[in-house]
């Protein structure tokens, strides 16, 4: 009973801990294929790895493991053992088989690229030459295309995509080359993901008629994969053309592979500080933040420090508000102008991931920070002075020295009948030994100061009393001696206080009261009936124009085929102006009519996508109607089946070439590249939209993102809508 105990407990540990990990694997139209492997301890400890290979091919395979011991097969006879490196050339078709004994059960990762072919030219082509275009990775979607466990922030090949590594021999010492396009603004990743000797990567720009030399090279002393030591370069495009790739070694028989990720120029994007954020992106990016000014952002970069500049918007104008360097790991404050009601963040580095977070340090949480003096005239709009409310609970302000806060004046509003007196007492509490306070009670006729208290602390408190009456008053807390070295925006801890109110009512006054003059009272009625009548036509409005334009819906469901007819209007000559003028009033209209029915007024829709939560539908247009006459105009039509949607934005993404730019919107929406913003969309929702989108590509996918019920959600139609309807 003991012994099948103790085979059942080894059979489950086998189970459990006899495993490997592929991380990686890449494939080559040739047949040659780079894999990685995370191996973990086993037991037993030895594992075994086998590829095909056809004779003349070649083989370099990489354990990284110090403490293993192996040996390397060809159709069951050995030809090399007791390395951890392999490489070599096959003469014959067949099994390449690795067995590894790991006795110490030591953690390590194998990179292999076996059945490797020499077909790249030796000879560098000049810029005319005329040659074929190796095809490599296309990062469409920027923020998912970084691994954040990378030590490096390398680049992330999606699994769903073919993914592309261009790999070769060096034989007898000779270069290879090999190109592929590249269009300006793009950042092209270049990762030296194997090689077996040393090696030394150039990058050649060539146009139409000139070449030049990339200045960053790609080299490795000895051998090297992306486990054991990732190494990477970045080279930005600022012009159409090609990319020429020179590798080259001063050992012959080298083996290599690089991977190649190419990265779209990022579009300015605009995000809520509603919640965390992450930035990730290459080269240079530009966020707009939503955002008061009473809010600071902090910015914590991974890995690697990032250069920043950023503005504020203020009264519509964006102004220079600083510029620097993030360290990474470490919190980094950037806050905003007074009066701004948004920041524009630049991004600079060759690769970033920044987490983003806010803080508030507006006073009393109020929304404000409090001014240093009280308003100078009783006609100061005084609106921008935080209310202290001497009846509420107990309140917490902040100096926030990153500003240059060291004095801070709340408002006190009396709200009492004529003569009433009220007592005031303010307790505070916090670094008290610095802080002054002072209650000023002010004339309500001539603002002038009727009584002001000033303390400091005395015997362990910080305490000010006074009685005040009906109207408005002040309170004042200020730090003694304020000398700070810290510039403005520079980050400096604030220093916190919390402000205690105590409130007694001592003298209740007495009601006014006026009795009413009879022209007041006879006019008072005119009045009523005449602003009750005027309140009364924007409804009557509304109801003439609803009733229109269901009528119009009506009329359009009964006649179908409303494309067809604006097509037909095109070929008689009518204006492409009044036909968008007839298409913008239909989109109105047919919102107001079932789903179903609205989708038939159209005509077929070229693209029709339905889930439980919500219907997207699609149709091409006559590129007559369009005001540009190199866009491409459609119809997109969004259902609300059910649900409630925050943050909707309706996205328009190109498949392959360049990113569509959406260049006008009808009925008019918040638009910016190629993201329409929604915004709130309830149950039942019908939204019709007429887009023109400009740009080279041949196709467009439609997704709608957003938050469902609060949680993120995002779906997209099946099918994409080409341009040429023949495609």
């Amino acid at each position: 009973m003991e012994g099948r105990t103790r085979t059942l407990i080894v059979t489950l540990l086998v189970l459990f801990t006899a495993t490997y990990v592929q991380v990686d694997l890449l494939d080559r139209a040739d047949g040659s294929t780079l894999e990685e492997f995370e191996i973990a301890s086993t037991i037993p400890p030895q594992t075994t790895h086998e590829w095909d290979i056809v004779s003349g091919n070649w083989y370099s395979i990489q354990t990284n493991c110090l403490s293993c011991t192996s040996e390397l097969f060809i159709n069951d006879v050995m030809i090399q053992s007791e390395q951890i490196n392999y490489s070599g050339q096959i003469n014959e078709n067949g099994k390449l088989r690795l067995v590894i004994d790991n006795p110490q059960a030591e953690n390590f990762a194998i990179s292999a690229i076996v059945d490797v072919t020499d077909n790249h030219p030796n000879t560098r082509p000049g810029p005319q030459t005329e040659i074929q275009l190796s095809s490599v990775y296309h990062c469409n979607e920027l923020d998912d295309c970084i691994d954040k466990q990378s030590p490096i922030l390398a680049g992330l090949q999606s699994p769903n995509q073919t993914t592309q590594s261009i790999n070769g021999v060096l034989e007898s010492q000779q270069k290879d080359h090999f190109g592929f396009a590249v269009t300006q603004g793009q950042t092209i990743e270049l990762n030296l993901e194997h090689v077996n000797s040393d090696i030394e990567i150039k990058s050649y720009f060539q146009n139409e008629t000139n070449e030049f030399e990339i200045v960053n090279n790609l080299t490795s002393d000895s051998t090297s994969n992306n486990k054991a030591n990732p190494n990477l370069i970045y080279v930005n495009i600022n012009e159409d053309g090609r990319l020429i790739i020179s590798v080259s070694s001063e050992t012959v028989d080298t083996i290599w592979s690089v991977g190649i990720i190419v990265y779209n120029q990022s579009q300015t994007s605009v995000i809520q500080l509603t919640e965390a954020k992450e930035i990730l992106g290459h080269a240079t990016k530009t966020i707009v933040i939503e955002m008061n000014d009473t809010t600071a952002i902090n910015l914590q970069p991974n890995i690697f420090d990032v250069n920043y500049t950023y503005q504020s918007l203020v009264n519509s104008e964006w102004i220079f508000s600083g510029n620097g360097v993030l360290i990474n790991d470490v919190d980094n404050f950037i806050f905003p102008l007074p009066g701004s009601t948004a920041t524009m963040l630049t991004i600079s580095a060759n690769v970033f991931h920044i987490d983003l977070t806010s803080t508030n340090f507006d006073d009393i949480n109020s929304g404000l920070e409090a001014p240093s003096l009280p308003p100078i005239l009783a006609s100061t709009n005084n609106s921008s002075w935080p209310v202290l409310d001497v009846q509420g609970p107990n309140r917490i302000g902040e100096f926030t020295h990153s500003v240059g806060d060291s004095s801070d004046v709340y408002r006190i509003e009396i709200d009492a009948w004529e003569d009433s007196i009220h007592f005031v007492k303010i307790d505070i509490e916090g670094d008290i030994n610095s802080f002054e306070i002072e209650l000023i009670e002010k004339d309500q006729n001539d603002w002038s100061e009727v009584e002001s208290k000033t303390k400091t602390i005395t015997l362990g408190k910080l305490t000010v009393a006074l009685e005040l009456s009906r109207g408005t008053h002040f309170f004042r807390i200020s730090m003694l001696n304020a000398t700070t070295n810290t510039a403005w925006g520079e980050y400096s801890e604030p220093t916190k206080y919390t402000i205690i109110t105590t409130y007694e009512l001592v003298d209740e006054g007495e009601e006014p009261w006026f009795p009413p003059d009879e022209n007041a009272k006879k006019w008072g009625n005119v009045a009523r009936w005449v602003m009750g009548i005027l309140f009364l036509v924007p409804a009557l409005y509304l109801v003439i124009t609803q009733t229109r334009k269901k009528n119009y819906a009506k009329e359009m469901s009964s006649k179908k085929q409303r494309l067809q007819w604006l097509k037909s209007r095109l070929d008689e000559g009518i204006s492409p102006k009044q036909n968008r003028r007839e298409l913008a009033k239909s989109l109105d209209a047919v919102a107001t009519l079932d789903w179903d029915d609205a989708c038939q007024t159209w005509g077929e829709a070229d693209i029709y996508y339905r889930t439980e939560n919500v219907a997207i539908a699609c149709w091409r247009l006559d590129p007559r109607i369009a005001e540009d006459s190199e866009s491409w105009p459609i119809i997109v039509g969004i259902y609300i089946v059910s649900g409630s949607w925050e943050i909707a934005a309706l996205r328009l993404d190109s498949p392959e070439g360049q990113a569509w730019e959406i260049k006008s919107v009808t009925p008019r929406f918040l638009h910016g590249g190629y993201e329409v913003f929604l915004d709130t969309m309830l149950e039942g929702n019908k939204t019709f939209l007429s887009l023109e989108l400009v740009g080279s590509a041949n196709s467009v996918d439609i997704e709608l993102n957003g938050r469902l019920n609060g949680e993120p959600f995002a779906c997209r139609a099946a099918k994409t809508l080409y341009r040429d309807e023949e495609e």
